[in-house]
């Protein structure tokens, strides 16, 4: 059927998207440390000799493993629907709360970095959901 396969590719890019936006979701905490997801998932996946410490983290956790399902989500072509709108939710949550602690802290940096991603999830939310 033609509307499905327009559909499983539409929900494909749409992870790939939100992956991607929330890469570029962006930290500061003092004392001046600044970074993007990606440069802090370069930096936890580089040091080795404290791999499991770093994964023992349930942000770093709940950030790794929902990446992961999203990712299966566009490699898997009938991925399950409702695990992948877990995950889309999960992190979701995570950078909902990095968008309040940068309102929170007047940070127009780290609140205007998540918008992509929060935008998105609605996208996915009222098209893709049907739980």
């Amino acid at each position: 059927d033609y509307c499905k396969i327009i559909f499983l590719v539409m929900k494909r890019f749409l992870n790939i998207a939100l992956l991607i936006a929330f890469q570029f979701c962006y930290l500061e905490w003092p004392p001046n440390n600044a970074m993007f997801i990606f440069e802090g998932e370069i930096e936890i996946f580089s040091k080795t000799e404290s791999w499991i410490s770093n994964f023992t983290h349930p942000i770093i956790l709940i950030g790794f493993l929902t990446q992961m399902v999203l990712l299966l989500g566009v490699v898997i072509p009938n991925f399950n629907r409702k695990l992948n709108t877990l995950a889309v939710l999960l992190l979701g949550i995570l950078v909902l709360f990095f968008f309040i602690i940068g309102v929170m802290a007047l940070n127009y940096k780290i609140a205007l970095s998540t918008l992509p991603y929060l935008a998105l999830m609605v996208l996915y939310l009222t098209k893709y959901r049907k739980l």
